[in-house]
Formats: structure tokens, sequence, C-alpha cells
């Protein structure tokens, strides 16, 4: 099944909005930044402006982990990763390649299902050759499952969805991949959630 492709032509709304008439309109006067800081502070969602190209594949077999493949490289400066299962070997191999290629990379990865829960020790042994490789790879264990699938590549580019980074979510599962290319202000709120989910985890000990 072929990947498709649309651009993106009516706004995009994530979840509800955080008012109507003159109070939505001052919350937008002051940027950005400030909308997503009351968003958080007030436990609302918040809208960004509609840009960029979005691109949708499925699993299984339906060109899922090539869209992936293909966000991380892209990737020309940074890359930012929140996972909960990581065990897809070519998902590993593209982000070392990425690395090698003078990428910076950061993971925040859920802590059991890839530590005590990792009966194959392809979780293990993923995240350990990323951490030799000079990646910053850190492990969070503050929520009863950290569910988060989401790569923010350059400042620019989201891909989310259910798509877990392993092999039973390529060929296996039905999955789908959401990626919003080009979208600069998206971006940045994903930022903050991965920023905020950095600071609450904890540094990667290499273990095969």
């Amino acid at each position: 099944m072929p990947i498709l492709r649309f651009p993106l032509v009516a706004p995009l709304v994530l979840g509800l909005a955080l008012g109507s008439g003159t109070a939505l309109a001052k919350r937008k006067a002051k940027g950005l930044i400030t909308q997503m800081e009351e968003a958080l502070a007030e436990h609302h969602s918040y809208q960004v402006p509609a840009t960029g190209t979005v691109e949708v594949a499925f699993s299984p077999d339906e060109g899922s982990e090539n869209l992936v493949l293909k966000v991380i490289t892209s990737a020309r400066h940074d890359i930012r990763m929140l996972s909960y299962s990581f065990t897809s070997a070519p998902v590993a191999r593209a982000l070392l390649e990425a690395k090698r290629r003078g990428v910076g990379i950061k993971i925040v990865a859920d802590e059991k299902n890839n530590t005590s829960e990792d009966r194959s020790g392809k979780s293990r042994a993923a995240l350990s050759l990323l951490t030799e490789a000079g990646a910053d790879v850190r492990l969070i264990n503050v929520y009863p499952i950290h569910h988060d699938k989401v790569l923010i590549v350059d400042g620019e580019t989201v891909e989310l969805g259910s798509f877990n980074y392993s092999d039973a979510a390529t060929h296996r599962n039905s999955e789908n991949v959401l990626v919003n290319w080009k979208n600069p202000q998206l971006a940045r709120v994903y930022l903050e959630h991965f920023a905020r989910n950095y600071r609450q985890a904890t540094p990667y000990q290499q273990r095969y």
C-alpha cells in the first residue's frame, strides 16, 4: 500500500481549543511559548498553525517503518525521540548512522519495558549501542507507562502515531505513523513535552 501524502489546508487542532473570542485573541497575542505555558498550567490543550505537509503510513507491512526511517534519514542537526518499546534493529541502525554523520541525538525511553521486561535483550542492546556511539539516552519511570512514540527532527518535523519502534509494530500489528514535515511551531510544542520528560529521566547505563 503506498504512503499517503497531502498538504495541510485546514487548521490543525490539537485537542480542545484554549478559548474563544477576545480571550483566544489575547492568548494568541502573547505568543506561542506563553500559550504553551498557560495550557500546561491550566491542563488544557493548545492550537498551532497548519503548515507543511502531512505524510502517513500504516502497518503491518504497509510502509510505516519506511516512513519512520525516512524521517530519521532526513535529520541534519538533531533528533529528539520519545519511545515506549524500542527493539527495532532498522530504527537503531538509522539512528546510529545519523549519529555518525554528526546529528545530535537525545532519547527518552520507558524504563521497565526496555530493561526488566526486555526478555529478548534487543532493547538493552539497541540502547547500549546508541549510548556507546555518543547518543544521550535516558530512561523514565515516573509514569505507569511512558507511552509516547515521537520523533522531533531539526526543530521542524514531527513523527507520531501508534507505531512502537519494534518489529511487531512493523510486521504484525495494526499501526499508524503520521509525519508533519516542516511545521516548526508544532515541533516546538513537542520539544516542550520532550524537555519535561527528559528532565524526569535518568541516564541509561550500558548493559547487553
